[in-house]
């Protein structure tokens, strides 16, 4: 598979000129853009375009897109959908090189996939870049080209994250709620209908930008998965965190997501599975987003350290919920050492206990040294990554705000002393006391708000460092499909695996009842039979399957009922042998090792349970194919495979690493099978620890299986 290519975006985002298409005095859209170009200070030329006027906003204005002079790199075209293709067909005779559809009209309906098409044939017949349709613009702050028709929070400093959206309005959701919190952007993307630059270029450009150190994404639904898989990998390779909030999770948001952009949403699960393989950050709502791109905006992450948190606060109740939180959450707080103990017992009141979250109690209202020392300590403390002091609200009322700002002058002082990240965290969320924002951010500790999405947001900055970026392994595709019919069963299926080097419980096909005693010689005893055929996908329904068969004549007896029984529940399917396999002794654990092909990101492999299990754990979490062996350590440990391998409940270990490997086997031999949508091992047999795992039935179907 060759490298993704990506597109040139520097005359879209870092123009040298731009030229706003339907710009009026009369406050439109694209007035605004150029009222967002003059607020970033764009120090480029700007030009209108409108037969009426002779100038807007200032800026001198021409008739025509044809009328405009040499050197301009950009146009923003902010009128309607039959008008913009003139000015996209006259900017690209101009030797324009890109340019910024706000309107929509390119999607929807016959005209609207008419128009689309056109635009495509443009845009590729003078090379050119498009951000849109549909969509508020694009705006790279760091070089001020804001050619962006919405309105944007002021203040909306410069700073170090790149918003890039799937939805323009969106942005207000993040931006807007994160007013005097020190959210500082380099850029705000809203990437529209997608013809022509995607997320993914998006994504690429400022994993390579100076200025930019946290990419936050927002996805309706991912056009080109290999793209965007790259893209997260070059973020993830220069020390830059990826973070991705979608919609498209549920059945109806995946509609809601095709009515908007036509994008195809997939499962949750395969989407988890392409961020957890590239290193990006998966959230659950806007509110875990903002926090996480706010926190990895203040605190920059540069090597692997300590996972666990020191949480302090000073109300017991407030304890008790963080704690909770945190359990759900899966963040670690870690018990203090007996030497931490003995001090924080020394600076506590003889009322308190010492535990983590550890309640100072309000005796630190009236002596605040109780906090600052027990910080100190907390510090201090080994297995400590990060230190959180949890307080109740962000923007207290007359009469408690002179304690909270007290307490934020602590943490400051706190944090001039040590190298451990010190964090406060509000228990709920809502406006900032600007007082305690300018405190902390003098002294580069961070405010992240709300309890749920806070203690989230902390988990992936502590955890993110772990996220390790593996090789994919380089598969050869094959050269044909491994069975003549589109779905590949029983022998055809079976010799695939043998061919992938996954290991099969011995078996062989007899062509009749007469061939079965001497295939059974060969496979060995005891034998299950099944029955051979193209047109039964679930044998056991017609009675196609016998089990547990001690000798060569029980196996010839119940091959001939087999038939029997097959014939008469299905006299027109096609039977082409009898197979004999050996059945597997001993004690297994029976797992699931299925690929399916999601709209959105490919093939994807998963392994769960088998048996009853599979049904009683829901949803296994996935990764795309083909996988490394790290990958499929991840995935075993992501559910509870990994406890059941490793010996559950007394029960012996069972052979991870045979199974790791098969793993591996089955994800290469799944990418090279051409139109492969769907494969499934169930059975597949792990046996105890040292005895490798059997594959005992498999099922390839093809895209063309009807």
């Amino acid at each position: 598979m060759s490298d993704p290519v990506f597109r040139d975006l520097r005359p879209l985002l870092r123009p040298r000129s731009i030229a706003v298409v339907g710009a009026s005095p009369r406050r439109n859209r694209g007035t605004r853009v150029i009222e967002n170009l003059r607020r970033f200070g764009f120090s480029g030329e700007i030009h209108a375009v409108n037969p009426k006027y002779d100038e807007v906003l200032g800026a001198p204005c021409v008739p025509s897109v044809s009328a405009l002079p040499d050197g301009v790199d950009l146009v923003v075209v902010a009128v309607g959908a039959d008008a913009a293709l003139t000015a996209v067909r006259d900017a690209g005779e101009r030797g324009v090189r890109a340019v910024v559809l706000i309107g929509s009209g390119f999607g929807e309906g016959s005209a609207g996939s008419e128009r689309a098409a056109e635009l495509r044939r443009l845009l590729d017949r003078y090379d050119m870049v498009a951000c849109g349709p549909n969509c508020y613009g694009t705006a790279d702050l760091s070089e001020g080209a804001a050619a962006y028709s919405g309105r944007i929070v002021d203040p909306l400093p410069k700073g170090n994250v790149a918003l890039v959206l799937q939805s323009g309005a969106l942005s207000h959701a993040v931006t807007d709620s994160a007013m005097g919190r020190g959210l500082g952007a380099s850029a705000l993307i809203t990437t529209g209908n997608e013809v022509s630059a995607t997320v993914s270029d998006y994504v690429a450009w400022y994993a390579e930008d100076e200025s930019t150190d946290v990419i936050g994404v927002f996805l309706e639904g991912l056009r080109d998965a290999p793209k965007f898989a790259e893209a997260c990998r070059r973020a993830r390779a220069r020390g830059k965190a990826v973070v991705v909030v979608s919609g498209g999770r549920s059945d109806l948001g995946r509609q809601a997501a095709m009515a908007h952009t036509g994008a195809v949403s997939g499962a949750a699960a395969a989407l988890d599975g392409l961020l957890a393989s590239v290193g990006a950050i998966r959230v659950n709502d806007l509110d875990e987003f903002r926090e996480t791109v706010l926190l990895f905006s203040h605190l920059r992450r540069t090597g692997v350290g300590e996972t666990g948190v020191g949480v302090l606060s000073i109300s017991g109740g407030a304890s008790g919920l963080v704690a909770d939180a945190a359990e759900t959450c899966g963040l670690s707080l870690p018990a203090f050492d007996r030497d931490a103990t003995e001090r924080l017992s020394g600076i506590l009141p003889d009322f308190a206990g010492v535990n983590n979250p550890l309640d100072v109690t309000g005796s630190a209202v009236e002596d605040p040294s109780i906090l600052l020392r027990s910080l100190q300590v907390t510090a201090e403390q080994p297995g400590i990554g990060m230190v959180v002091f949890a307080m109740n609200v962000g923007l207290a009322g007359p009469g408690q705000e002179e304690l909270y700002r007290a307490q934020a002058k602590i943490l400051a002082e706190v944090a001039a002393g040590t190298e451990t990240p010190l964090v406060l965290l509000t228990m709920t969320a809502g406006p900032l006391d600007p007082v305690i924002q300018a405190t902390l951010e003098q002294a580069g500790v961070p405010v992240v708000m709300g309890l749920r999405p806070g203690i989230l947001a902390l988990k992936s900055w502590l955890e993110w460092p772990r996220f390790t970026l593996t090789d994919r392994p380089a598969v050869e595709p094959a050269g044909k499909w491994p069975s003549p019919y589109a779905v590949a069963s029983g022998s055809d299926a079976l010799e695939a695996l043998e061919a992938a080097g996954v290991p099969v419980a011995p078996f062989g096909v007899a062509s009749g009842v007469d061939e079965v005693a001497a295939v059974v010689e060969r496979v060995g005893l005891p034998v299950v039979l099944k029955v051979e055929s193209p047109d039964i996908a679930h044998k056991t329904e017609v009675g196609g399957v016998r089990l547990g068969l001690a000798t060569a004549e029980e196996a010839e007896a119940a091959a001939a009922a087999m038939l029997e029984s097959v014939r008469g529940h299905a006299p027109d399917a096609r039977i082409t042998g009898i197979l004999v396999q050996r059945m597997v002794r001993g004690e297994a654990l029976e797992c699931l090792m299925g690929v399916v092909d999601d709209p959105q990101v490919g093939l994807v492999l998963s392994i769960a349970p088998g048996g009853i299990l599979a049904e009683l754990m829901g949803p296994a979490p996935s990764r795309p194919v083909p996988l490394a062996a790290a990958d499929v350590e991840e995935l075993l440990d992501a559910g509870v495979l990994g406890r059941l391998l490793a010996g559950y409940r007394g029960a012996p270990a069972l052979d991870r690493a045979a199974l790791v490997e098969v793993a591996v086997r089955f994800s290469a031999l799944a990418a090279s099978l051409p139109g492969l949508a769907a494969a499934e091992m169930n059975p597949l047999l792990v046996l105890p620890e040292g005895q490798g795992v059997t594959a005992v039935d498999c099922l390839l179907i093809n895209d063309q299986a009807g």
